[in-house]
């Protein structure tokens, strides 16, 4: 079997040198498996983007999250090898993928895909800190994930969005995600 060989990031990487927990990099970002040493990091992301779990991560102890985190890590992403990603900043002079991975900077916000409604359709999340709304970090985000989710076997996608949420709207239209509410 030929070994395939691609560029993320700028960065020439053969198909088995891919890092375990890596989505993408681009051009601007390294979108990842949160590791469990973030728990706290995503627990933060996820209050001050508004994302859910069963509960507001604002609602769940430090402990509670923890726990939370320990089972998305081992459930979500250890199974299904999809799910809730960070986004975090690329440090602009690293000369490896490995090297971005490591000095990934800030996190941003977070992207994903989970099973959707329906049999090999992918539901998009995302959520961008609103300090970096408005800089088509979403975009290129959401880019990477929908070509991870079609890697992992969807072949559509959809996106829950709250009706008066219009750039998320809009964002979903541009990136040909059927919007659901």
């Amino acid at each position: 079997m030929e070994e395939r060989t691609f560029t993320a990031g700028g960065f020439a990487v053969k198909e088995t040198d891919w890092p375990a927990g890596l989505t993408d990099i681009t051009d601007r970002l390294v979108i990842r498996e949160f590791t469990l040493d973030e728990a706290e990091l995503c627990r933060d992301i996820y209050a001050r983007c508004g994302c859910m779990t069963d509960k507001a991560p604002a609602e769940l102890s430090p402990e509670e999250f923890l726990e939370f985190h320990r089972s998305y890590i081992k459930y979500q992403y250890g199974f299904y090898g999809y799910g809730n990603f960070g986004v975090f900043l690329k440090a602009p002079d690293c000369r490896s993928i490995e090297e971005c991975i490591r000095r990934s900077g800030t996190c941003i916000g977070v992207v994903g895909i989970i099973n959707g409604s329906a049999s090999q359709t992918g539901e998009l999340s995302y959520a961008i800190l609103p300090e970096y709304q408005r800089q088509g970090y979403a975009y290129e985000a959401c880019v990477a994930a929908l070509e991870y989710g079609r890697e992992c076997g969807f072949e559509r996608f959809e996106a829950r969005i709250e009706p008066s949420n219009l750039a998320s709207i809009e964002l979903a239209k541009k990136l040909g995600v059927t919007v659901i509410s």
